[in-house]
């Protein structure tokens, strides 16, 4: 990601949904899904989280397994309704995608979805040089095209504001299938079973003092929240006694690709690799910088998403870390425009304060693209 109004290819945008039918019908779908029983807080019309299983997991029954006892413990936990949707190879339509969308959002406003399976085609943010990233842009509103702009470069990032959260798990392409379905297996258990999740008395940042002219005094607000360690310019020997220690949620800010992050002004000298948060201790990460929401591919600049080919990059990790549950990787400290437009400083507020992931999200301002990996229910509880 480049900072302020970005361009994105247009010709390649499509996602993977399914045709839901109307919500005043009976949940029946062509592709399984499945929804819960609503609880009494819930409305009874529709669901507040929508996960979509890829056509290459959709009919693993071990996975759908998984996933419904996740959904059964969200529902007792906040009271959502969920529904799984198992996709087949001819719902990859994304105009009917976005209408319908939109018209479930109208009828029950949906607070989450999360897309399962790295063969989505994602709506593309940037490709070059062998990176590639994913765009979220066009669900994260639901305003159809008024909620950005169209042009004949692609899809021209404006401000607005957050209608939903967004989350993707997405394993590494090139893996064997039987590892990445135990890596699906192995998340959601994590969601499942990991609830009751309490702040600590840290939260750890570290930034490169070349690039945080603005973003250290968003930083730093996040002392009113918990004991802040921020560091600029740390050493290697700081960032490997920071593994060694648990913390409510660990940023770092640099210059970025997706296999780690530059700490330091001179260049690679102090790398915050992407192998650290198989270690790090604690449930909220934040990766801040460009390409930290993508991943190497075998392509250069081809106008399209390419698959996958190393297994660490930033968003793998999901599957890999027994501690993470949320990982937002993008410019989480941008600034410049006449209204707050950050994650650290629109929505880590909230998120300390006790909402889930979309809950802190939904309503904020946002301009690009931050790429939420994990649990959009996450939250942290009363010790």
């Amino acid at each position: 990601m480049v900072e302020g109004l970005r361009a994105h290819k247009s010709q390649r945008i499509v996602f993977i949904f399914i045709s839901l039918l109307l919500l005043g019908q009976l949940p029946f779908f062509s592709t399984h899904a499945e929804q819960m029983t609503p609880s009494k807080s819930s409305s009874p019309e529709g669901p507040d989280l929508l996960i979509f299983l890829s056509p290459q997991y959709a009919q693993d029954t071990e996975i759908y397994s998984t996933l419904l006892l996740y959904c059964t413990v969200v529902k007792t936990d906040l009271g959502w309704i969920t529904r799984i949707i198992r996709l087949t190879e001819n719902e990859n339509d994304f105009q009917t995608i976005d209408t319908l969308i939109e018209k479930t959002y109208n009828a029950h406003p949906l607070k989450a979805c999360i897309m399962v399976g790295e063969d989505i085609d994602t709506a593309l943010s940037g490709d070059t040089d062998y990176l590639e990233q994913p765009s979220i842009l066009p669900w994260l509103s639901l305003g159809g095209r008024s909620s950005y702009t169209m042009t004949d470069q692609g899809i021209l990032c404006v401000l607005k504001r957050i209608d939903i959260c967004i989350s993707l798990l997405y394993p590494t392409h090139t893996l064997p299938y039987e590892q990445k379905r135990e890596m699906i297996i192995f998340v959601f258990n994590k969601f499942t079973h990991q609830r009751n999740i309490t702040k600590q008395d840290t939260i750890r940042v570290f930034e490169s003092s070349e690039i945080n002219t603005d973003s250290k005094t968003l930083y730093q607000a996040l002392n009113k929240y918990g004991s802040l360690l921020y560091t600029e310019d740390p050493t290697n020997e700081g960032i490997n006694a920071s593994l060694q220690q648990p913390y409510t949620a660990y940023f770092v800010h640099g210059h970025s690709t997706p296999a780690g992050t530059n700490l330091n002004t001179e260049n690679n000298t102090i790398w915050f690799s992407t192998r650290f948060l198989d270690t790090i201790q604690t449930p909220l990460f934040g990766a801040d910088g460009c390409y930290v929401g993508g991943w190497w591919s075998n392509q250069s600049d081809n106008n399209k998403l390419d698959q996958s080919i190393d297994a660490d990059w930033y968003g793998s990790k999901i599957f890999t870390s027994r501690s993470l549950h949320v990982m937002a990787l993008g410019l989480l400290s941008q600034t410049g425009f006449p209204t707050s437009v950050s994650f650290i400083e629109n929505v880590m507020p909230g998120l300390l304060q006790g909402k889930t992931l979309a809950d802190a999200m939904i309503g904020q301002n946002t301009i690009g693209d931050t790429i939420i990996v994990g649990d959009p229910t996450f939250h942290f509880v009363e010790e």
